[in-house]
């Protein structure tokens, strides 16, 4: 399989994972840690960001500095806090557009580019795909046990 097709099966993965969830449930606290299921689509989103600007550099030729980023603690406080304002739909709507947007970037590396840089980079497949299916996993669990509370 693919990065591109990596990427779009976490996607379509985690959309899943919240699919039926009302806007009351995907805020409730407590999906993983104090985080709800909307915090963790916010988080998903926000690293698939990073991944955007990382790409973009990487694609001239450079390889990223992640040292900004070493402090990710800080990174997930700032983002959770400055969207608190969204509601579930923007923030659904903001993840969408960020892998959206990845999606678009790496179809259009032409073959060449894949080949002179020996592929996609280790961190992009690291953060866009085996980062966020841990958090998926996460949201699946909490899928199930509040539809299975639903069904009872």
């Amino acid at each position: 399989m693919s990065i591109v097709d990596d990427v779009r099966a976490t996607q379509a993965d985690a959309l899943k994972a919240i699919e039926g969830l009302t806007s009351s449930q995907l805020e409730a606290p407590g999906t993983i840690g104090k985080w709800s299921a909307r915090d963790v689509i916010l988080h998903i989103a926000m690293w698939t960001g990073e991944c955007l600007k990382g790409f973009a550099v990487w694609k001239t030729g450079h390889d990223y500095d992640w040292n900004y980023a070493k402090e990710y603690l800080m990174f997930n406080d700032f983002w959770i806090k400055s969207c608190a304002h969204l509601g579930p739909d923007q923030v659904i709507q903001m993840f969408n557009l960020n892998y959206s947007a990845l999606l678009n970037e790496l179809t259009a590396v032409p073959e060449d580019l894949w080949k002179s840089r020996g592929g996609s980079p280790d961190w992009l497949s690291g953060i866009a795909v085996e980062h966020a299916r841990q958090h998926i996993d996460k949201l699946n669990d909490y899928r199930n046990k509040v539809l299975h509370k639903i069904s009872i």
